[in-house]
């Protein structure tokens, strides 16, 4: 999976301590047919969203149009999820931090699950 991403980039993630994981997720990471791939950089903690923000300019400047780089811990929790279970990694540096967040992640999706699913209830009932 490394391949598919510029070897600056996996530089420059390695060097980045703040970011500990880089994860595909998305249609490329299920086989299917895509326009884009979808990388996220998952990070040692929760920052600012300017500096969160920047580190995504700063990597999305590195790879070519066709990737789309998020910052796992600027993506609402519903996406979180979702890419927990739907992913590949593709670098991973500290994989104890990793399962926390994740476990973290999925802990605070089910206080949140209930009103996520009635608003997707109402919604399809809409239409």
């Amino acid at each position: 999976m490394q391949k598919i991403l510029k070897p600056e980039f996996i530089r420059e993630v390695k060097n980045d301590v703040e970011v500990i994981a880089v994860l595909v997720f998305g249609s490329y990471a299920r086989g299917e047919e895509y326009r884009d791939i979808d990388v996220c950089l998952v990070l040692d903690k929760k920052y600012s969203n300017l500096r969160m923000s920047k580190k995504k300019l700063r990597y999305s400047s590195i790879l070519a149009s066709k990737f789309d780089v998020h910052v796992f811990q600027q993506l609402p929790i519903y996406i979180r999820k979702r890419i927990l279970k739907d992913n590949k990694i593709v670098l991973c540096k500290n994989e104890d931090l990793l399962y926390e967040i994740a476990f973290s992640t999925i802990k605070e999706f089910e206080f949140y699950k209930k009103i996520y699913y009635t608003y997707l209830g109402m919604v399809e009932n809409e239409n």
